[in-house]
């Protein structure tokens, strides 16, 4: 079953899957990113923040390369240099931005988090403090455009909309009419009578 063409369920024509990352990002990866920065702030690294940066690391992995890059890939790319003045582009394109530059940091955080005893001098900035919150308001900021990105995409959208995504429900279908190898039919010869009078 693949979610990107199952239906959504909360009611804006969205995918499952569109549906379940918003969710996912507004009930857990906001609330555990505010969570990992307030233990990081009483100084609880190894306990408590160490993890909690990593998992929300690796799920936005996931996330990323699954979801976004596909939906980026198909839904914006093709069309983005004729519609970067579109919100439904320029959102996805500065999502993109500023979302991978914070996962970029992020991730450098994780690798330094877990192996500073065995990494170089020259690998390790001096200032962690500003990486981390760089990681944290950019990563907060892409949930914001994620949340424009899903109003946009899915609830402000209409069917008549010719700059809206093609969902799973209307992909168009072909017709008899216009299949290539259907025979057409015969069209019945008229014979005009000639006018009395």
């Amino acid at each position: 079953m693949d979610l990107r063409m199952q239906p959504g369920f909360l009611g804006t024509g969205a995918s499952m899957l569109a549906d379940l990352t918003l969710l996912a990002y507004i009930l857990l990866l906001v609330p555990a990113m505010l969570i990992g920065f307030f233990y990081a702030r009483r100084k609880r690294f190894d306990s408590h923040h160490k993890p909690i940066m990593t998992a929300i690391t690796l799920v936005n992995w996931l996330l990323i390369i699954f979801l976004m890059f596909v939906s980026y890939q198909q839904g914006v790319l093709p069309s983005l240099s004729q519609n970067l003045n579109n919100p439904r582009y320029l959102l996805p394109t500065l999502h993109l931005v500023i979302g991978g530059l914070a996962q970029i940091v992020a991730t450098y955080l994780v690798i330094r988090m877990w192996f500073e005893k065995q990494l170089p001098g020259w690998f390790k900035v001096s200032n962690i403090k500003r990486f981390m919150r760089f990681a944290l308001a950019g990563w907060l900021i892409a949930a914001l455009l994620g949340i424009a990105i899903y109003v946009t995409w899915y609830a402000a959208s209409t069917p008549s909309d010719p700059a809206a995504p093609v969902s799973a429900e209307s992909t168009p279908e072909a017709t008899p009419e216009v299949t290539p190898d259907a025979a057409p039919e015969a069209t019945p010869e008229v014979t005009a009578e000639p006018a009395s009078g």
